[in-house]
This record gives structure tokens, sequence and C-alpha cells, in this order.
């Protein structure tokens, strides 16, 4: 797929939004999907849909881009949508409403072409508008990237002359700071996990605020602006050389989202790297995804990661969640003569084959085509799905993904990728690594202590090597568990998969990618486990290689060798 010029971008765009053409409801205030639901009313999930495409839009206006039938129907449903006499009516809100998340794109529509969304309002609609949108500044947000949608909000209302609230303004940018880290990180509010909310929210949100508060607020967007620059040389790790990014944490259902960092720093003035490194990002990134099955038959975006998927999905994953993906087309806002345009795409810079990221609790093992992230285990409280999954296994790789467990019965059922598993003797229950007790990020390894079940303790020290990643568990236990210490899930999609076993040692791959365990003490024994359809983000049916040992009460000491392979 050609993305070069502006218009190739408007093009990709418009052919994204085009399923949505039809599924406007009557006054235009929500879009009607089918699929999942989520845990707010069908009538936000609607609001939800028809919100979530502003972030492509209004760049897309700002930059010169022009469909009448999406600026009328925007236009005929923000004024049903606020309107409380209209059928349609988005309603009172709440204290953590979802509706605070969707009045967050249209902010950012009165920010940057209010030519579009609030000038051919006429009176009445634009005090019901501003009404609506107001209502952020009467109830309570949950502590976290949510404090910037209301900063947005009131930036807005301030921006078309209307009342706004400039000390819940302060405070939150207040609070934003408490959230950072150092070293351009941030921590999304009162979580522990360090993943792309640092990248699609916190760092995408300030640099929005860097541009549109810079005349009033120079010093605090100075400050955002470095921040990114700093981030930039970490997160710039995450991509590998085929344009997959680490698939790790949460809301992974926005897709290229990942990449929607790298637009905001052009967006507001600043790059870390010239634009054609930034462009080969882009354009990898998204390539890969439009390769993937990310459609469902009306061409709406699906629930899932690499396929529709609703077992990875979390609670806040509506139909028209992904559309938040459309934060990467922020670059439609650049102007025509911006260099990104002419750019042509370059590969990524010359990276550490290891790099350490203190701020996110991270190793990352950079081997060009593939990328691994080694981490220990930390992450808030486990509320939203599959945390275990997402933050909890001992490495996330681009070439492989994560599987997410169906149940906890059964090696099947549990999936357990990359991870130590204990099966208690006599029970079907599968236990591994949820939360580490201590850790280290020191180096070149991670050191853990965890329990997976009471009297059973565990410290894990994950070592990167040159073909993979060395494992060693030092167990201390009071029963009798069979214990697998598992490999990455390897697809079967392919034709031609191969399985190896021997003494100590067991080597699965298909034409595109393996992985070998060796055991290098502790004697285990090959085992290979048929994970349940659906489990494995990018593979609808994956096999995950493993070496099993049977372990007594007292100390055992376990050593293995994970090798991996791709594009044989």
């Amino acid at each position: 797929m050609r993305l070069k010029t502006k218009k190739d971008y408007q093009n990709l765009f418009i052919e994204m939004l085009n399923p949505l053409r039809e599924k406007f409801s009557t006054s235009g205030a929500g879009i009607r999907l089918s699929g999942a639901g989520a845990g707010y009313s069908q009538k936000v999930i609607e609001i939800e849909a028809f919100a979530r495409p502003l972030w492509g839009l209004v760049p897309f206006w700002a930059g010169g881009g022009r469909d009448k039938m999406f600026e009328d129907v925007y236009r005929k449903g923000i004024t049903a949508g606020t309107n409380p006499e209209n059928p349609e009516y988005w309603g009172d809100c709440k204290d953590c409403d979802q509706r605070f998340v969707e009045m967050a794109p249209m902010a950012f529509g009165l920010l940057l072409t209010p030519q579009m969304l609030w000038e051919p309002l006429g009176e009445a609609e634009k005090e019901n508008f501003s009404s609506w949108l107001y209502q952020i500044n009467n109830h309570e947000l949950p502590k976290c990237n949510w404090y910037y949608f209301r900063i947005l909000v009131n930036l807005a209302l301030k921006a078309v002359g209307r009342p706004h609230s400039e000390s819940r303004l302060r405070c939150d940018l207040d609070y934003m700071e408490e959230c950072y880290l150092g070293d351009g990180w941030y921590v999304d509010g009162v979580s522990e996990q360090k993943d792309y909310y640092s990248a699609f929210a916190m760092q995408f949100y300030s640099l929005l605020y860097a541009v549109f508060a810079e005349k009033e607020d120079f010093t605090r967007s100075l400050r955002f602006k470095q921040r990114a620059l700093e981030f930039s040389s970490d997160f710039i790790y995450w991509f590998d050389g085929y344009g997959r990014a680490i698939p790790y944490g949460r809301s992974l259902l926005y897709r290229f989202a990942q990449a929607a960092f790298w637009p905001a720093t052009l967006f507001s003035g600043i790059q870390a790297f010239g634009p054609g490194v930034i462009k080969g990002v882009i354009n990898r990134n998204i390539r890969y995804w439009l390769e993937q099955d990310i459609f469902v038959g009306d061409g709406t975006l699906s629930v899932g990661y690499a396929y529709p998927n609703l077992t990875m999905a979390e609670r806040y994953n509506a139909p028209g969640s992904p559309y938040w993906c459309m934060k990467t087309f922020l670059l439609l806002a650049l102007p025509d003569a911006h260099p990104y345009w002419e750019a042509e795409e370059e590969a990524l810079p010359g990276l550490e084959r290891l790099h350490r990221i203190p701020r996110a609790d991270m190793l990352i093992q950079h081997r060009g085509k593939e990328v691994t992230a080694y981490v220990p285990a930390v992450y808030g409280k486990n509320m939203l799905g599959h945390f275990t999954e997402k933050y909890g296994k001992f490495a996330y790789s681009t070439s492989f993904s994560f599987s997410v467990a169906h149940s906890g019965d059964f090696l099947s059922e549990t999936a357990p990728d990359s991870m130590l598993a204990f099966v208690p003797e006599g029970e079907e229950r599968v236990f591994v690594r949820h939360r580490s007790i201590s850790y280290q990020v020191e180096g070149e390894r991670i050191v853990s202590q965890w329990s997976p079940l009471s009297g059973v303790t565990v410290v894990t020290e994950i070592l990167p090597v040159e073909e993979g990643h060395l494992r060693i568990h030092r167990i201390r236990g009071e029963r009798r568990c069979t214990v697998y210490d598992c490999g990455f899930a390897v697809s079967l999609q392919e034709e031609g998969l191969t399985v190896e076993m021997g003494k100590g040692l067991i080597e699965v791959k298909n034409p595109f990618h393996g992985c070998r365990l060796v055991s290098l003490e502790g004697e285990m024994e090959p085992f290979l486990i048929e994970a349940a359809p659906n489990t494995n983000l990018s593979y609808r049916n994956t096999r995950i290689p493993a070496l099993v040992k049977i372990i007594e009460p007292g100390e055992t000491l376990l050593k293995t060798n994970v090798e991996t392979f791709w594009g044989m």
C-alpha cells in the first residue's frame, strides 16, 4: 500500500470510515454497530461509536479534507445529542461516566476545527453543546488519563468563549504532573503498570495541550514537549522492523493507536528522529494492521487484536471502541508543506540489542525483525480483564503475541505461554505468576519473587541471551506439584508445523517462527500443550512447547534456555 502523500493517507482514512456511513441513527447522534457489549448502556455504546471517528475526522478537516456527508451528519448529531428535548439526547452524566471519555474528541474538534463543529451552529445549539460538555466539571472522574478529557473540554470551552472551570483545569494539570515518573514516562493515575497509556494517552494528550495552550502556558507546554523527546528514545524500541509493536498490556484492540504518539510529536513541532524514520515506523505499523483480520463482514473494525476475539477484551470494549485507532490520523492535520509528506520511508535507526527502561520496569531485546520485552509482573487491580496474562508473563514478543486463558483449569484452557505453571498433586487447577512480591530490573537481568499458590514461593531470574533468554527458577514449596516451564505459543495457521522432542528439549516451529526449550538444570522432560482455540492474540490456533517436572516439597532449581527464531 502506498502511503506517502497526504492524499494517500486521506484516502485510507475515508476508506476505513466508509462502512460507518449507513450506521448513523435517525438524528445522527449515534452509530449503531453490532457486536460486543460493554459495562455501560447501549445508548452510551452508540455515543462512543459516534465520537471516536472524530479523532481522525478533525485532523482530516483541519488538513483540508472534505466530505460533505460526514460534515453534515456530525453537526446534525451534535445538535440532536446535546438537545434535552430531542429523543436522541445523550443524557445527563453521573460520576465516572463513560460519556466523559467521548467528550474528548468533541473538545478536540472545537479546538482544531471550530469552523466545522461550532461556528455553523445557532446560538441555542451552541448553548446546548457547551452546557452538555460542561457537565464534566460537576462530577468525579477516575484518577487517571481521564483528567485529560476534562482538561481538553475546559480548553475547548474557553477557546469558544463559553463558561469553563479554570480551577478544574489547574487542579487536573497538577494531578497529571503527579503521574510523571521521569525520563518521559507516566503512570496512568493510580494504576501501577507502565504500558501504551504512557504513549497514546498521557503523552498524546499532553502534546495536544502543548499546542493549544502554548501561548498562555508556555513553560508547561515546553516541559511536555521535552518529556516527549525523552520518551521517544525509549518508545522507538517497542517497534520491530516489520512494523509490529509489542503486544503488551491492556487496550490492545486500539491497534495502530500504538503508533499515535509519533504523529503527536510532529503535530506539536518536535521530533527525536528524522521524518523518514518516523514515517517508516508509522507506515509499517499501519500496513501490518491492515494485513490482519481486523474487520468484520460489514467493513467495520472488530473487537480483538489480529482477528475478532472477545476473549481478550476488557469490560470497556464495545463495538465502537477500536476507533480510538483514529488518533494516528492526527497526521492529516499537518500542513501540505510539512517535510513528512515528501519524506521517504526509512528503516529503524541503529538501536542497542538490549535496552533497559527503568521507568517502565522493562528490558527490551531488539533483534531487528523481532522485539521481546521482559517484565516483572507489576500492575494495578485486575478489574478489567486478563491482567495476569497482559502484564504477568515473563516475556512479550512481537513475533508470537501472548495468550489469554479461557479458564484456570487444564493447561489447554489456561494456555500459559511464557509462564511457569504449577499443577498441585490431585488437582486440575493451573497456577501461574500473578504479581511479584518483590523485583529488581538491573543491568541485563530481571529478578522477581512471587508465589503461585499458598505454600510455594519462586524466585525467577530472566537473562536475555543472543538467541533468546535464560530462565532460572528457585522454587521452595510445601506441596508436590507438576511444574511446566512454557515457551512462546507457536501458530498452527501455516502448513508445515513440526515438533521435535528429545531428552530435556522440545522445539516447535512452522515456516515463519518457532520456539525451542532446553533444560539446563532440573532434568525436565518435553511436553506439548495444545492450547484452546482463540486464546492467542495473533493466531487462532497454537501449540505451546513446555518442559515438565514433578517436584517434591523442599527446594528445586530449574534452568531453561528459551530460543526463538523467525523468517525461516
